[in-house]
């Protein structure tokens, strides 16, 4: 993608913006919490999601200055927020795992934590389910020290075909995303396709992690959800907004 359009612009990074989708919890009124999105809002390619161009820019250094940029951005929101009274419990952002296992990365991270008085337990950092699949006894070790540093941590596009279940007991995340193919499972007229989503649900509660349902549009999938996992992102709870709509 133009080497993710010449390095945002050499580093500058003047085209990124943060949106944020609310989180909500059945038992309670307000967001609980907010998961991040970033995009690029370019005059000439227009607006293009992380999805889009995360893959691209994680091969090169540029991934590192986007997601200290975020990170820096992230937390200088949450102030403002804090200011009008939105107290969500915490904030997602998207960690590449090439950052994640690059300690000199991390440890920078925790050192400027530290300086700036970051309030780390507000931070969930969210990985791609591919994660799984990396050196199993790093992963486990490196959840196990973001944990220890109080914040939180999610698997997103969890429960597709490739999500094995008995490693992420391992890690131990305090959240997965669902994949939106559980939910199409979920609300599918198949009885073996709607088992085996409603079995997932029931295993990931045994290991004592916490699930947010995606793409709940109406009420009647709130229904079909097991009443054990309360949290849900989509048209019932409303999409991506910029920070100043963020309420």
């Amino acid at each position: 993608m133009v080497a993710t359009r010449k390095g945002i612009a050499e580093y500058g990074l003047r085209s990124l913006e943060i949106f944020y989708l609310p989180i909500k919890d059945i038992r309670h009124d307000g967001n609980i919490a907010y998961v991040t999105q970033l995009r690029i809002n370019d005059p000439d390619m227009g607006v293009v999601i992380d999805d889009a161009f995360m893959p691209v820019a994680e091969r090169t250094v540029i991934s590192e200055k986007i997601t200290s940029w975020l990170i820096e951005n992230l937390f200088m929101d949450m102030e403002r927020f804090l200011n009008r009274e939105i107290e969500a419990q915490w904030y997602s952002i998207y960690i590449p795992i090439r950052i994640l296992t690059k300690l000199s990365f991390m440890e920078e991270f925790f050192d400027t934590a530290k300086q700036k008085n970051y309030d780390l337990s507000k931070l969930c950092f969210a990985f791609n389910n591919k994660i799984l699949y990396e050196d199993h006894n790093v992963m486990t070790g490196l959840f196990a020290r973001l944990k220890l540093e109080g914040m939180k941590t999610m698997i997103t596009d969890f429960g597709d075909s490739f999500s094995p279940i008995n490693r992420i007991a391992d890690i131990k995340p305090d959240y997965v995303f669902l994949n939106e193919s559980v939910v199409d499972s979920l609300t599918s007229d198949n009885m073996d396709k709607k088992a085996l989503a409603l079995n997932l649900y029931d295993v990931l509660n045994k290991i004592d992690v916490r699930v947010i349902t995606p793409s709940v549009d109406e009420d009647k999938i709130l229904e079909l959800i097991p009443e054990e996992h309360t949290l849900y992102s989509g048209k019932l709870v409303g999409g991506y907004r910029k920070a100043r709509s963020v309420r």
